[in-house]
């Protein structure tokens, strides 16, 4: 058994997971980017009680952005672990009531993500999008200093969420890690996120 993401292109409510458009940020937190001093694209959102019960009523969110440019590739070598870093960046933050759209390239689909218990076996070979479970590597193991492996994103899957931007995580898989501690730190520093591609 384990808890497998959904994504689809239903509209997101306001407690929903989602992929593509635009992110809730507080107007103190500054939107992240590139090394070339670009604005980066919101890839996915999560409320932070997907990771910790303790956080269900806390407005707690955790976001991924990562240098994307529309029917361009060189974002999947941005994004592979080099030293344990990448170019993305992860931030977790209290949700505001305001959106926010801080790139030019913000993707314009915007996909409700759902978690469900699937009652078959995990393993090492499982490459579906899933929440913690057993780490399944398309390329050797990962280790990050920030943290552990809470989340893994099967490119394919978030093709439904995001129909206009088919391929931004290739047929690849994303990971997302979060420091054990993260709920304690807001901005940056509390994640990371790689992609692996097969």
């Amino acid at each position: 058994m384990f808890n497998e993401l959904f994504f689809t292109q239903e509209v997101p409510t306001k407690a929903d997971a989602y992929a593509g458009g635009g992110v809730y940020l507080p107007s103190d937190v500054v939107w992240p980017h590139s090394t070339d001093g670009q604005p980066l694209t919101h890839l996915i959102s999560f409320p932070g009680s997907w990771f910790a019960d303790a956080l269900m009523n806390e407005g707690y969110w955790i976001s991924i952005f990562i240098p994307y440019l529309p029917g361009e590739v060189g974002h999947y070598r941005k994004l592979r672990a080099l030293n344990g870093v990448s170019e993305a960046v992860v931030i977790g933050y209290v949700r505001s009531s305001e959106e926010r759209k801080g790139a030019s390239n913000n993707l314009l689909d915007c996909g409700r993500v759902l978690l469900s218990s699937n009652p078959d076996s995990d393993d090492d070979e499982n490459l579906a999008s899933k929440l913690d479970g057993i780490d399944a590597w398309l390329q050797p193991s990962m280790s990050s200093n920030i943290g552990r492996r809470r989340l893994s994103i099967y490119g394919g899957d978030i093709d439904i969420s995001l129909p206009n931007n088919k391929g931004i995580l290739s047929d690849g898989m994303g990971y997302l890690f979060l420091d054990d501690n993260f709920s304690d730190k807001k901005g940056t520093g509390c994640g990371a996120f790689f992609l692996q591609l097969g």
